[in-house]
């Protein structure tokens, strides 16, 4: 955000012009809270909010007696909503009563939209009061002077000015706020690392920082409400649990890394006599609240700890639920947490939910990704990065979503994990695998993503292996082989042609594109464990090589290996 300047031109002295003062920030249009249409005042976007959206703005704000800055989290907090849903201001009136948290939660007072002039401009709605009191008074016009045209332009540039200043000392404000809220951060995180790394000096305390860093980043309402948000991931797991109500009758349900506990709730809601929510970060709290909230604190126990190191109240669990996936499925190694819950309270013949996971690799050819996220760095505003391409491609697998289009082979399934058998050292996997190129290409990268099924028993067999392996979709649409179209299961994919979901789906970058022709093949092998390092990323190695249709060779002589990591 710039501040104001000026030049000697900006008030020339003979004829009283201030026609060379623009400011800028001021000028820029203000977008509306529920649409996107633009305005120059605040007044008049709050006429109009009012009129199409049915919000009172100025009159919540004096009804309620909000200061400047609780004003500013109101505008903050809607535009969050809004830009989250954009549909939401359609199917739900939104109110305010003046109790909500957010009033008062500095958090809210971080621009939403880049350079929103409107927060800098909600003094407007005080002037306006000001001049509408001041002109209904009775007699005000009587004791009013005439003004002259030379007079009420300079009131009028008076006026402007105070604006100005007015605007310029709520905008420094705000930035002192937030050098206060950095500079605690950080005052706080340089204690945490002192406490860490200089008062505990060894690998112990090592370990404990990083697994406090990983935990506390689920103490923040923005991570959960990124993966509430995501209908696949959530309305995967309550769809399988509301049509398998028999299944979770009367039944002990463990719910391990429970967050704000919606999946603990949508088990009570299935019919569970007791669930057990488990989670080692602070958002139990809030959690507990959750639970409380909605009347069912009666069956849901919320247990703040590790589950590798708890005791739970029970001796076993008839079923345990989980969202444990991160990108590329096994980023973040929380499957390992739910192999032990497994191990330690799963009652024989019991449920894990979901009960197996796909992982799945594909080619694409994506000249719009390569322009924008590879090929940039030859030419950052006239200057060469190449170091920078070079980490990008070789040292970091990249997490984006990448559309459907974008597919040109055939998948391959590389893992299949039975969450019932499958043990911590088995998630460190290598494959052989092969796609079909089905259309002539560039191939750019190797694309990876995982499908996850849930099932009414650990027994049921899932698909088998030729239907995972065969085309994944037709025309786009995902075909009656996806896993969780067979009897008895539920699932989603986070693949391509699905809607798009947060974990979106893993690029692996080649250091050279492939030109391929319809009917080529590419073949290789994947080998991917957990980082020596750190064992919440992943290092993957990948050997590939193209082999054309219909030609002899032994073209394995040109196999290219390529290393990667995801951070």
């Amino acid at each position: 955000m710039s501040v104001l300047s000026y030049s000697e031109s900006g008030w020339d002295t003979q004829d009283d012009r201030w026609d060379d003062w623009e400011d800028d920030e001021l000028m820029t249009p203000m977008k509306c809270l529920f649409c996107k249409t633009t305005f120059q005042s605040a007044i008049t976007l709050f006429r109009h909010v009012k009129q199409a959206h049915g919000f009172d703005f100025p009159k919540v704000r004096s009804t309620l007696h909000l200061d400047f800055y609780q004003s500013m989290r109101l505008v903050n907090y809607i535009r969050k909503l809004e830009k989250s849903d954009p549909d939401f201001a359609r199917v739900s009136e939104f109110s305010v009563t003046g109790t909500e948290g957010f009033l008062n939660d500095d958090e809210y007072l971080k621009p939403v939209l880049e350079d929103d002039t409107l927060l800098y401009a909600l003094d407007e709605l005080d002037l306006d009061d000001t001049r509408s009191v001041s002109s209904s008074r009775p007699g005000s016009l009587a004791r009013t002077p005439r003004l002259d045209g030379f007079e009420a332009a300079a009131n009028m540039k008076e006026r402007e000015l105070m604006n100005k200043i007015r605007a310029l000392e709520q905008q420094l404000g705000i930035k002192e706020r937030e050098v206060k809220f950095v500079g605690e951060q950080f005052d706080e995180y340089r204690q945490m690392v002192k406490r860490q790394f200089y008062d505990n000096i060894g690998e112990p305390a090592l370990e404990k920082a990083e697994g406090d860093y990983y935990f506390n980043s689920y103490a923040n309402n923005d991570i959960h409400l990124q993966m509430l948000q995501d209908k696949v991931r959530t309305e995967g797991y309550r769809d399988f649990m509301y049509a398998s109500r028999e299944l979770f009758k009367g039944k002990v349900v463990l719910d391990v890394g429970c967050g704000t506990g919606i999946l603990s709730m949508f088990a009570a809601q299935a019919g569970a006599a007791r669930v057990i929510a488990v989670d080692n970060s602070e958002i139990v709290v809030k959690a507990r609240a959750n639970v409380a909230e909605n009347g069912l604190d009666g069956v849901i126990t919320v247990v703040r700890g590790k589950i590798e190191e708890i005791e739970l109240p029970v001796d076993s669990v008839d079923i345990i639920i989980s969202e444990w996936m991160g990108y590329f499925l096994l980023f973040e190694a929380m499957l390992d947490s739910v192999l032990v819950a497994r191990d330690r309270f799963l009652a024989p013949g019991g449920l894990l939910a979901p009960s197996a996971s796909y992982i799945y690799l594909t080619a694409i050819q994506d000249d719009e990704y390569m322009r924008d996220q590879v090929n940039y760095w030859d030419d950052v505003y006239g200057f060469k990065m190449s170091a920078m391409k070079q980490q990008r491609v070789v040292a970091e697998a990249d997490v984006d979503v990448i559309p459907g289009n974008s597919v040109v082979a055939t998948r391959a399934l590389i893992a299949e994990i039975d969450h019932g058998t499958t043990t911590s050292k088995k998630l460190d996997f290598a494959s052989e695998f092969t796609v079909t190129v089905t259309q002539d290409a560039t191939i750019h990268a190797l694309l990876g993503y995982f499908d996850v099924a849930f099932s009414q028993s650990q027994a049921v067999p899932g698909p088998s292996q030729q239907d995972l392996n065969a085309d994944a979709y037709e025309s786009g649409e995902v075909t009656d082989k996806a896993l969780w179209r067979q009897p008895g299961m539920h699932g989603f994919t986070t693949g391509p042609h699905g809607t798009p979901t947060h974990w979106k789906q893993t690029v692996f970058v080649l250091p050279e594109a492939l030109s391929a022709k319809q009917g080529d093949e590419v073949r290789g092998s994947f080998v991917c464990r957990k980082s020596s390092t750190n064992p919440r990323e992943l290092d993957i190695e990948l050997a590939y090589y193209h082999v054309p249709k219909g030609v002899e060779g032994e073209f394995e002589k040109n196999i290219k290996h390529q290393s990667y990591q995801l951070v």
